[in-house]
């Protein structure tokens, strides 16, 4: 099981950087959606303008975000930009009812606030491990022309999956945590500003290497299993 799943790591790892044009949209992608989220957060709900604004921040960020999950699905099968748009509305389609049915069952939980830690607990497991592994393995599926319930819930469980996520989950997510909490103090502003750009600039990148490669990593094994 360990063997594969790292095989696979590897393999999405040497692909992604052999594959300069699709690592450049990825990257190009990935910058405006963090400029749209940024517009977004910033921009103050005052005029028309900014209200405008903000309309097209909320369209394009997740535009941007399915886009590059379709770059990052298809890009160990061959060029990315492949039937890109179709790939993206496939996507779209398959999340938008996943992610409804997830927010329900968060939702749910609010009902039992008896056991706060309990709650907590499961809340976390649903949006952080459950639905992305779900998600992830139904982009997989549609991206390669079918869909089978059965197949997908089998794959999303699997040790290898689960063992690739955890290994992804590192990367894209703890790292950069650790990297944006961690303060370090400096006498001389310019310095503590380089310091704290640096730090965002390399999270920002070890998040989104280390999820392209967990989800490239994943369609690897899929390939495998097939």
């Amino acid at each position: 099981m360990y063997s594969s799943s790292i095989t696979a790591i590897v393999s999405a790892v040497r692909v992604l950087f052999s594959n300069r044009r699709s690592l450049l949209l990825m990257l190009v992608v990935y910058t405006g959606l963090l400029a749209a989220i940024y517009l977004f957060v910033s921009t103050r709900e005052a005029t028309v303008s900014q209200l405008l604004l903000t309309f097209v921040t909320v369209i394009v960020a997740p535009a941007l975000f399915f886009v590059l999950q379709a770059a990052t699905v298809s890009y160990t099968n061959g060029p990315t930009s492949r039937g890109l748009v179709k790939n993206t509305l496939k996507l779209i389609a398959v999340s938008v009812p996943v992610v409804a049915l997830t927010l329900v069952a968060v939702g749910s939980l609010n009902k039992f606030q008896t056991h706060p830690t309990i709650v907590t607990t499961v809340r976390y497991i649903l949006l952080a491990v459950i639905l992305p592994l779900l998600v992830i393995q139904l982009w997989i599926t549609v991206s390669n022309g079918g869909i089978r319930v059965r197949n997908v819930l089998t794959r999303t469980f699997a040790p290898q999956s689960v063992f690739v996520y955890a290994c992804g989950f590192l990367i894209f997510a703890v790292v950069p945590y650790l990297l944006l909490q961690k303060t370090m103090p400096n006498p001389r502003p310019w310095v503590e500003m380089s310091l704290l750009v640096v730090r965002l600039t390399f999270s920002a990148l070890l998040i989104l290497l280390g999820w392209v490669t967990t989800v490239g990593a994943l369609s690897i094994l899929n390939i495998k299993r097939t």
